[in-house]
């Protein structure tokens, strides 16, 4: 899959909508929400390489930062390195469970989201017993919905091996020493500001935190926003390598 998205426009979303719909295959509507999402903005997901090279010479044509994506550099969360035990020593952040290392000098852009899931629990209630008679309830439902958010960070390599990625209550934090505290959002802002200044060429970027994305279903009846926070993560890093003159890996 070839995803065509937009990481700078020339010009506003409303004014750019119309003379794109018909390129993109949307309506002027459809158009004006994808790109007024913000940057990067997702305007085609095809299998048509020679198609997803039209668009992009389109938008380009039109002076907008525009780029391909070949969804086989996509790491999805589940297959990143996981930073939930580690340390900060002199070359970079060390898992303490494998000695995985993930040296400051590799990480070219720590990327700030937040992965949103909804999960539902369905249970049939007890059967009431009254003074008169015993009420059955087989056909009977109580869900219970339960919302999480959670914060992460995704650490992009220059060296292209895959992403680390830091989840805010998944992380032990035992690696902060004495700066650790009992809460985990603290020791999460913690740990990216070490890793901000040991990783100093690194670019930080926390858009996608405040970036709202639809959740999709996955196991066991949960809903999650993590598979596109994943491709947007990826989108920018990409975006981040360009302006940086190496190609994104």
């Amino acid at each position: 899959m070839h995803v065509v998205f937009v990481a700078n426009l020339a010009r506003p979303a409303v004014a750019e909508a119309d003379a794109l719909a018909p390129t993109l295959g949307m309506t002027p509507y459809e158009a004006r929400l994808a790109l007024a999402a913000g940057p990067p903005s997702v305007v085609l997901s095809t299998t048509d390489r020679n198609r997803a090279n039209d668009v992009l010479g389109a938008l380009r044509s039109r002076g907008h930062g525009a780029h391909v994506f070949d969804d086989e550099n996509f790491v999805a969360s589940e297959h990143m390195t996981r930073a939930d035990d580690f340390i900060l020593d002199a070359e970079g952040m060390r898992r303490t469970s494998t000695g995985d290392l993930l040296p400051y000098g590799d990480v070219y852009a720590i990327l700030r989201a937040v992965h949103d899931s909804t999960s539902e629990l369905e249970r049939s209630p007890r059967p009431v017993i009254t003074d008169r008679q015993l009420i059955h309830s087989h056909s009977l439902r109580v869900v219970t919905k339960n919302e999480e958010r959670e914060h992460v960070a995704y650490f992009f390599r220059r060296s292209g091996e895959r992403p680390w990625l830091l989840r805010e209550r998944h992380a032990s934090y035992v690696g902060l020493g004495a700066d650790r505290t009992p809460i985990a959002f603290a020791n999460f802002t913690r740990t990216l500001t070490r890793m901000r200044e040991q990783a100093a060429m690194a670019v930080y970027d926390d858009r996608l935190a405040r970036r709202r994305v639809a959740e999709r279903a996955g196991a066991e009846g949960e809903r999650s926003s993590r598979d596109g926070m994943d491709l947007l993560a990826h989108l920018l890093a990409m975006t981040i390598a360009s302006q940086g003159g190496s190609p994104y890996r």
